[in-house]
């Protein structure tokens, strides 16, 4: 079959249509970010969003409860946990960090006899593949778990026509599907397709063959593991299969390669325009002699992973799926740069569009977020790209050493340093180290960082003791004639050079540090500086300062002593001296959010007084790289619709994309601009820094009594800023609150930060809508707690936090009526079953037994006060709950028949707490508990039958 006949959109579509014919619901993709669910980093298979169907978990109201046949194309990462190709892509042809899964489920409804024969069917009749290139496996059992061969599929694939020697036995590897180390899982049948034909291919299924790939698993989903690895039968069967798109679409258009097909060769296209390399050639290994094929394959599958990430609300970081995304992007951006001869700083971005255009009519979200996109990849290769340059220049240096040397190997701390201080992940040192022939032991790399974290754990902890200049000490420095430091290349992008003139250990100034303690917090003095100094509510910068790949000074607080800048940290490694030539590399990704912050609290506040009035000024304020907080006066409490409003305003502002202008200007003559805006009784330098919001300043200054400037937020600042607004996304006020007599207060997020903080809220409104529907009982009542917990730890709009507070309480309110109806019922029940049993045991003395409830310690006490006040002779010992409660509540009331022979509530019930754990308390002639242990319940019950009958 020609690529005209089959292209990957018409592949996904007549799998879908096939389906759908076939009584399946097509349900869009997941999310890639699985939120629902901590033990994945990423949603690595078709079946994760139906997990809590597998499970029996799932709640009446969503809306694939009622499912029993569904289809999918589901978006999928694997490229950390469990499941992580990222080393294998661009190596061989069928590996992708990111790929789509075609699948198709059954929940309860059709099993394995259906299942296989509809694979057949779309294979061999809708998609026309030669059955003879086709090859099944089935799982051949494991004696160790007890599980038995999967002879019924074997017989199911004979049953449809496959030959016997096409049919090819599995272990547990192969053959038994796992979601993760704990969940749903089953044995598995795997096909496979011969890409050549004309021979019969069975003994190389399963042996990493890339003529022999995998096209379509069949799990057969009966088993959930548990956390001691033993299985447990699920509530009902279940089918659930994946079938690789890149894959079949290379089957359909007869290629050796996935890479080779139209999900790929779009963007090849666009990397070839941008870069202007050679065209793709579809080579590997040795073939691939210059390394371009494959560092097409790696942009061409990076590029979708990143995109699919961001766009579903991974953002890059240091931490868990945040990391991944970062190395990710920082291994892409390197093989751009080394074979493609690519400038970094945006070349992401330029690849973009061509995913877009191919992808986006079936998953919108790519088009929706495609400028967020951009921008986030952007923002994280220019941070990348400053220190690419000296990062490679620093490997190559110990490259050449340890091949020069004969050891052809790199230390671990060689590594753990490239990643410390370049930001070159060790996958990414252990790529490089290959090219060079270079073997890495991990253990070392281990170690290394170990003992690097637990160093700068030390000095990190004396951060709030770095040493701070005083009068004497400042004037020590005017009398030697050190000169002041210039910052001004601080409102500038990119690294600065400068010169080290003193080292501050806060006993004295030192012209070297090889005399002082390693690791010790010392303090350097520059002639100049792109390091911010915490001033005007702005925290400061950290990043580093290095002499060339010599020594490197981390550096954790920058102050401003009089003009004096003290930068405040400790040397990493090497040594520094004055006189010393240095690069300033501050921390682009930390300042960047802080930009955002920064020019979001001008907005703020310009909202602030449009909507509060003119009397409204500021107070003080926090810029940092987490969030913005600003203090004002006003005499009552924002309310909500005031808080909306403001809300609203800012975000309209920012969506105006506005430029934002800043200059210096005489301050006689920039406190005569229109509505500029001041903080009372602040000292102003002399010329002042005026930031203005939209409106360019020397404009201002023609005519500053021009009331349209109040338009526009315009105010004197010394601080960092975005150089548009729409680079700030969003602001989301999270908190207004009162912190003195007349001065308020609001917290707000923007950036990424605010839309985390709407995804948080959607996700909660979700639960609310399940809560809501779910039905009254001991499952909703600790549902409800476990909600009102997370609603009290979410970080959430303060709009959003009061509407879901109102809708939260309505629920609790109907729950806690319910509950009381509920427990008198139970109560009432548990009442009429003793004496119930005592009409039927006519002369007896005792009961001892289950009630008809759940785990209502307030039945038990309806028990005990009927039979004290109505008939004190009746002893009881009753029990409520059990499994599914999750708890087990137990008491006793000891009547005057029994007391009179020596039995007591205390001893009784210690016998029982000792089987359900626990205690029991209260006083004589009852005793109540509450167990930890309901499993034992019925041992329990036969435990007091026998104690008592004993003591009798």
């Amino acid at each position: 079959m020609s690529e005209l006949e089959w292209p990957s959109a018409r592949v996904r579509q007549a799998f879908f249509d096939y389906m759908e014919q076939r009584g399946h619901t097509i349900v869009p993709s997941g999310s890639v970010v699985p939120y629902d669910d901590p033990t994945l980093l990423f949603t690595n298979a078709g079946m994760n969003q139906f997990k809590p169907i597998f499970l029996g978990t799932i709640n009446k109201s969503d809306p694939m409860f009622s499912l029993k046949r569904a289809a999918d194309t589901q978006k999928v990462i694997r490229a950390g946990g469990k499941h992580n190709d990222l080393d294998d892509v661009g190596k061989d042809s069928y590996h992708h960090t990111f790929f789509e899964m075609l699948g198709n489920w059954s929940f309860g409804d059709y099993f394995k006899e259906e299942a296989i024969e509809m694979a057949w069917e779309i294979l061999t009749k809708v998609y026309g593949l030669d059955p003879k290139r086709l090859y099944a496996t089935y799982f051949e059992g494991d004696a160790e778990l007890g599980l038995p061969p999967d002879e019924e599929a074997r017989q199911l694939w004979l049953s449809i026509g496959m030959p016997e020697d096409q049919i090819v036995p599995g272990d547990m590897k192969d053959n038994f599907w796992e979601m993760g180390d704990q969940g749903p899982c089953g044995p598995s049948s795997e096909i496979h397709y011969d890409k050549i034909g004309g021979r019969n291919a069975a003994h190389i299924v399963n042996k990493d063959d890339p003529m022999v790939v995998e096209i379509w698993n069949l799990v057969f989903m009966q088993f959930d593991r548990q956390k001691d690895r033993s299985l447990k039968s699920l509530p009902a069967k279940h089918i659930d299969t994946g079938m690789g798109f890149e894959r079949i679409v290379s089957a359909l258009q007869e290629t050796s390669s996935n890479y080779a097909t139209d999900c790929f060769t779009p963007l090849f296209q666009r990397i070839q325009d941008v870069t202007g390399v050679r065209p793709y050639t579809d080579k590997y290994g040795k073939d691939d002699a210059d390394g371009i094929d494959t560092a097409y394959r790696v942009i061409a599958d990076h590029i979708r992973t990143l995109s699919f990430a961001i766009s579903d609300g991974a953002v890059p970081n240091n931490d868990g799926r945040g990391y991944v995304i970062r190395r990710i992007l920082r291994r892409g951006a390197r093989y751009a740069r080394k074979y493609l001869k690519a400038e970094i700083g945006s070349f992401f971005s330029k690849i973009l569009p061509a995913l877009v255009a191919h992808m986006g009519e079936q998953f919108p979200e790519l088009v929706k977020k495609q400028q967020d996109i951009a921008e986030i990849l952007d923002e994280e290769e220019e941070a990348f790209a400053r220190t690419l340059d000296r990062g490679e220049t620093q490997f190559e240096k110990y490259a050449a050493k340890a091949t020069k040397d004969g050891v052809k190997r790199l230390d671990g701390d060689v590594v753990w340093r490239l990643y410390d201080t370049f930001g070159f992940p060790v996958d990414l040192t252990q790529i490089m180290a290959e090219e060079r022939g270079l073997e890495i032991d991990e253990n070392e790399v281990n170690e290394a960082k170990e003992k690097a974290r637990e160093a700068s754990k030390a000095v990190k902890a004396s951060v709030d003791t770095f040493a701070k200049l005083d009068l004497h000490q400042i004037a020590q420095l005017e009398q030697q004639k050190v000169v002041r430091t210039d910052d001004e290349a601080k409102f500038s992008k990119g690294d600065s050079t400068a010169k080290v003139q003193l080292i501050f250990d806060g006993k004295g100034f030192h012209t070297s540090t090889k005399d002082l303690p390693p690791k010790s917090a010392i303090g350097l003095l520059l002639d100049k500086t792109n390091f911010y100094a915490e001033s005007g509510g702005q925290v400061a910068d950290t990043g580093r300062i290095v002499v060339d790949d010599d020594a490197e000074f981390k550096v954790m607080d920058v102050q401003n002593y009089g003009g004096f800048i003290l930068h405040s940290g400790y040397i990493e490694y090497g040594a520094l001296s004055a006189g010393d030539q240095v690069i300033c590399e501050y921390d682009e990704l930390r300042r960047f959010p802080i930009r955002n912050n920064h020019s979001g609290t001008h907005i703020l506040n310009h909202a602030l007084r449009e909507v509060l009035g003119d009397d409204v000024n500021q107070k003080g304020s926090l810029v940092d790289n987490d969030k913005l907080r600003f203090d004002f006066s006003h005499r009552a409490q924002v309310k909500l619709d005031e808080l909306r409003r403001i809300e609203d305003m800012s975000n309209q502002y920012i969506r105006r994309n506005a430029r934002i202008y800043s200059k210096e200007v005489d301050l006689t003559l920039a406190r005569q601009i229109e509505g500029v805006r001041a903080v009372f009784g602040e000292t102003y330098p002399d010329p002042v820094r005026v930031v203005s919001v939209g409106m360019d300043v020397d404009t201002m200054l023609k005519e500053p009594k021009k009331q349209e400037w109040r338009q526009y937020s315009v105010e004197f600042c010394g601080g960092t800023h975005v150089e548009h607004t729409g680079l700030i996304k969003d602001l989301v006020v999270v908190e207004e609150s009162g912190i003195a007599k007349g001065i308020r207060r609001i917290v707000a997020y923007t950036g990424e930060a605010a839309h985390q903080v709407q995804r948080e809220a959607a996700e909660f409104s979700k639960k609310l809508d399940a809560l809501e529907a779910a039905p009254f009982g001991a499952a909703k009542d600790a549902q409800v707690k476990l909600v009102s917990q997370e609603l009290s730890q979410l970080v959430i709009s303060t709009l959003t936090k009061d509407e879901l507070n109102t809708r939260f309480q309505k629920i609790v309110t109907s729950v806690v009526a319910e509950q009381k109806k509920r427990q008198k019922a139970e109560a009432g029940a548990a009442v009429s079953a003793v004496v119930k049993h005592f009409a039927d045991m006519e002369g007896a003395d005792y009961f001892v037994g289950r009630l008809p409830i759940g785990a209502n310690a307030k039945a038990l006490t309806e028990v005990f006060k009927h039979f004290q006040a109505k008939d004190k002779t009746k002893s009881v010992y009753v029990f409520g709950g059990g499994e599914d409660d999750g708890a087990v509540v137990h008491g006793v009331y000891v009547g005057s028949a029994l007391s009179g022979k020596g039995v007591t509530a205390e001893a009784w019930a210690s016998v029982v707490s000792n089987i359900v754990g626990g205690r029991a308390g209260g006083k004589e002639p009852t005793r109540q508990g509450q167990g930890t242990r309901p499993d034992k319940i019925d041992e329990a019950v036969e435990e007091a039958r026998r104690w008592l009958e004993e003591k009798l």
